[in-house]
């Protein structure tokens, strides 16, 4: 379908956002038995005097990187990472301000397979591997599974065209309105083929992000003050995200055990690999935010891997012009490509008196990786960057606000306010040190940073960078005062409106969002399943 022109009133669930948190609402409630209207904004024609972003800071991603229009949405960027949260990530942590979800993880994890199996991604547990140390501290099988096809446009766009339960409309939704009481909503604004629309429906989900479910429930609140909170409540603020970069090389003493934390694909040919984190018990001793450790390659032209036999490998291609046509994506370096030291090369290769019977090797593995990208350069010398993937601290003070761009009929631009505070930085910097302490303590390796202790808390800053991730606009609480929804994602005060997608998550933990998110749109769809049939 690609018009409103129909009547809608007795559609149960208007969804807005095609993405993976609406498009999983979607198919769920559709197997559920119910209706649905599902908006979905790419390639609608552009709305006189529609609203834009502005960012206050560096620290926020620009709105071509965050999303892209058409049916599955960011899953066309996103790159298919999908990741659990913690048990810790739901409870009231004493030294995380405004931590503490209204529901348990329980709650959620039951819907983590089908939320797996839709996402492309193996719902299955790979088998636990010990690497021999008895140091329980950290744990080393931290799971990261992998989407075979994160773009989810492709798969399921002629599903919902065939659908005889869910009408697709493309549409750009410009405003909620309320009846007289405030209580429910009406229906919504749309622009429809350009023409403005009515659509109306039983109930409504916004599943548009969390800045654009924000930007809408903002211009609601400044024709109905009243609504959402009133102006001092929560509504766009605690503003998350993660903080993620490298300050840090990890030097492993047995090399072999980079096998354990590199990519490695399970028996029904999906790919997983483990990470490196800091377990519960040792995070609420030392107050940190929950963090997660990864390996990824050096780049052969970075000097600091050490190895005589990348050091070849790169002066070989370098010398015949091959290195920028086969270099593209292979790894990154510690410290920026114009960092590159052609006499370190020469002194790893004098060094390393194996280079000769490592170098064959070294080029099969870079070449299987060209054919297979997401495989792990193995460094014969057991060094690779460490990537960090950390938590952010609800604040309050992390924001986006409306501000009118000035003319009648002009929408409100978006402002944004992502803030990166002291306590993100100081967690960050503290479980490297935990991290490497516990290296040195059991015998695997150490970590070498890159940065001289004065400059590394500004290095963490300054990789700090974010807005794909968009938590918190919205959270969920147990009464209005903390939080926009209830448990079950309904907006508080408002008796058919629901939020889907990262913007309701309190805390963020370490996790990218995608897949706890459709879990919760998974959720929300049984309940809504069961409210509509009552």
């Amino acid at each position: 379908m690609t018009s409103a022109d129909s009547e809608t009133e007795t559609t149960d669930v208007c969804i807005v956002g095609a993405g993976p948190v609406g498009l999983a609402l979607a198919l769920k409630l559709e197997e559920l038995g119910l209706t649905v209207i599902l908006l979905e904004m790419g390639g609608a024609a552009e709305v006189a005097g529609s609203g834009g972003i502005e960012f206050i800071n560096d620290h926020h991603a620009p709105s071509m990187a965050m999303s892209r229009p058409g049916i599955g949405g960011a899953s066309a960027l996103w790159g298919g990472r999908c990741v659990t949260f913690d048990d810790l990530d739901f409870e009231v942590r004493d030294h995380v301000p405004f931590s503490g979800w209204p529901i348990s993880h329980k709650e959620l994890r039951r819907h983590y397979p089908e939320a797996l199996t839709f996402l492309n991604c193996n719902a299955g547990e790979p088998a636990f591997v010990p690497i021999g140390v008895s140091d329980n501290s950290i744990d080393t099988n931290a799971l990261e599974r992998w989407s075979r096809f994160p773009d989810l446009g492709p798969m399921y766009g002629e599903r919902l065209k065939a659908s005889r339960r869910i009408r697709l409309v493309n549409a750009t939704v410009a405003g909620i309105t309320l009846d007289a009481s405030g209580g429910r909503v009406e229906g919504l604004t749309a622009y429809v083929a350009g023409q403005k629309s009515q659509i109306t429906a039983r109930t409504f989900v916004l599943a548009g992000g969390g800045l654009e479910n924000a930007r809408l429930l903002l211009a609601l609140r400044e024709r109905r003050p009243e609504a959402v909170g009133g102006p001092d409540g929560p509504l766009g603020r605690f503003y998350q995200g993660h903080l993620t970069g490298y300050i840090a090389v990890l030097q492993l003493d047995k090399p072999r055990l980079a096998n354990h934390f590199a990519f490695s694909v399970d028996d029904e040919n999906y790919v997983f690999r483990h990470r490196l984190q800091i377990t519960p018990a040792i995070q609420a001793e030392e107050k940190l935010l929950n963090c997660v450790f990864w390996i990824d390659a050096i780049s052969v032209a970075d000097p600091v891997h050490g190895s005589g036999a990348l050091s070849l490998i790169y002066l070989f291609l370098k010398m015949f012009g091959l290195y920028r046509r086969l270099s593209k994506g292979l790894a990154p370096t510690a410290k920026g490509p114009e960092n590159i030291d052609r006499r370190q090369h020469w002194r790893n290769i004098r060094a390393d008196r194996r280079s000769a019977v490592d170098l064959l090797g070294s080029v099969l593995n870079m070449l299987e990786r060209r054919i297979e990208p997401w495989r792990t350069l193995i460094n014969p010398k057991g060094r690779y960057l460490l990537r960090y993937h950390a938590e952010q601290v609800p604040n309050p003070e992390s924001r986006v606000q409306l501000q009118p761009q000035g003319g009648a009929g002009t929408q409100a631009a978006l402002v944004v306010d992502y803030r990166v505070t002291e306590q993100d930085l100081s967690s960050v910097l503290k479980s490297h040190e935990i991290l490497d302490a516990w290296l040195r303590r059991t015998g695997v390796g150490q970590l070498e940073y890159l940065h001289d202790t004065l400059h590394r808390r500004q290095a963490v800053l300054s990789q700090a960078f974010d807005g794909y991730h968009q938590i918190g606009l919205s959270r969920m609480s147990g009464n209005p005062d903390e939080g926009v929804t209830d448990a079950d994602c309904r907006v508080h005060g408002i008796g058919n409106l629901y939020l889907a997608g990262s913007g309701l998550f309190p805390t963020g933990g370490h996790a990218n969002p995608t897949l706890p998110a459709v879990a919760l749109a998974l959720r929300l769809a049984e309940h809504l399943s069961e409210k509509l049939r009552r």
